[in-house]
């Protein structure tokens, strides 16, 4: 019994295991051969469950390619909750076990899911069956049929359409419009030992009507023969005229561009205002800019003239000194310079002089000047202890 197990399990494969089965029939196994390692029931049940999330990948292509490449790619690609599992079990062929439902359903009823433009079919897989012998039957795709005519636009029309293309699992009657054409989208399941389907057609009354059916992310195809995986210069020797080419991109969906697009937002900065930028900007600088008198509209010269005269103007003129010395007079007067009485006691009397002309205030008594003080204070850096001396002198005979 234990013969014909291995014999059945070395089967599989084949060059130099299919040698070894050969080899069975004139080999003599001893006892430690024969000894089986057996699983029980219960272990059975364990390891089907954690093997619920598995699943079973293969790349319709010929060419070599790193698997590490494509772990690291469909990792990043898949963005699963949990990282899964994955390693190699055969060529072109990979399993993948995943740690809850949501990644299992997204890795397998998701999709297409491609690398480097070859399509990865993944369907889910029970662990048992060996992985060479697994057929993978097909991959899901989003197709749309254009031209459907108003009056036969129904669910039931529709769904018949769609099961020409492959297995139905869903039927949008009125998508939005994001690609070019009148459709309607439909996501199937396509059997990739076949061709892509080109056209389906509707028998009505008045004639038969081919509706063209175009596919979005599709794969790599042929465009001589129409299968996935491969391309039309791999197909034969490769050397094809433009008419045997039966497949081609226009059965490929194109994305609208006449599609408003906002316009792109551009930043001015502007110059800070001498007060800073909060909340002032412009209006804070023109109210402090300078103005000329083209700005003030001062055309001639009276203009000119009669602003210097205004009466809110409480400072001399400068330069009218010498042309009125009556006014130079009248102000020395003011400050006490000549007459009678002190310059207090004729702003307390008249209040005001020159016919109602606003008076200049006399100095305080003990007014010191700036360039005093100024000396006066380097006096005392120079000799502090004479400075000191002084004051106290100042202050005895204040008292």
């Amino acid at each position: 019994m234990a013969e014909r197990i291995i014999s059945e399990s070395s089967s599989v494969g084949g060059g130099k295991e299919m040698e070894i089965d050969d080899m069975f029939s004139h080999l003599e196994l001893n006892d430690d051969e024969l000894d089986d390692i057996v699983i029980g029931v219960e272990e059975v049940k364990v390891y089907h469950q954690a093997a619920r999330w598995m699943a079973i990948g293969k790349v319709l292509t010929k060419r070599s390619f790193n698997s590490e490449a494509l772990f690291e790619k469909m990792k990043s690609v898949w963005n699963l909750a949990h990282d899964p599992s994955c390693r190699e079990a055969g060529e072109n062929l990979f399993i993948f076990q995943m740690h809850c439902l949501g990644d299992w359903k997204k890795v397998v009823h998701q999709g297409p899911w491609t690398f480097r433009g070859w399509v990865l079919i993944i369907e889910g897989y029970d662990g048992i069956s060996a992985p060479e012998e697994f057929m993978f039957s097909g991959m899901h795709v989003w197709a749309q049929i254009h031209g459907v005519p108003e009056l036969y636009r129904k669910v039931v029309v529709i769904d018949d359409l769609a099961r020409r293309a492959g297995k139905v699992k869903e039927v949008q009657m009125a998508p939005k419009l994001f690609f070019e054409g009148n459709y309607v989208r439909i996501r199937v399941r396509i059997d990739v030992t076949k061709p892509l389907m080109r056209f389906v057609s509707l028998s009505l009354p008045e004639g038969r009507k081919r509706l063209a059916v175009k596919y979005k992310k599709v794969p790599f195809f042929c465009k001589r023969c129409g299968l996935i995986g491969h391309d039309h210069e791999e197909c034969g020797d490769g050397v094809w005229e433009e008419k045997q080419l039966q497949y081609g991109s226009w059965m490929l969906a194109i994305r609208r561009t006449n599609q408003p697009t906002p316009a792109p937002r551009c930043f001015t900065p502007r110059a800070p205002s001498r007060g800073g930028w909060a909340g002032k900007g412009d209006e804070h600088m023109l109210g402090a800019r300078k103005r000329s008198s083209d700005d003030a509209s001062l055309d001639d010269e009276g203009d000119l003239k009669s602003t210097a005269d205004s009466p809110m103007k409480t400072d001399p003129v400068v330069g009218k000194e010498e042309d009125d010395p009556e006014s130079n007079a009248r102000r020395k007067l003011d400050l006490g310079g000549g007459g009678g009485g002190s310059g207090i006691e004729g702003n307390e009397a008249d209040g005001k002089t020159n016919g109602g002309a606003p008076s200049i205030p006399p100095l305080p008594l003990h007014y010191v000047k700036t360039k005093d003080k100024k000396q006066k204070r380097g006096m005392e850096t120079e000799n502090p202890l004479a400075t000191s001396a002084a004051s106290f002198e100042e202050d005895r005979r204040a008292q």
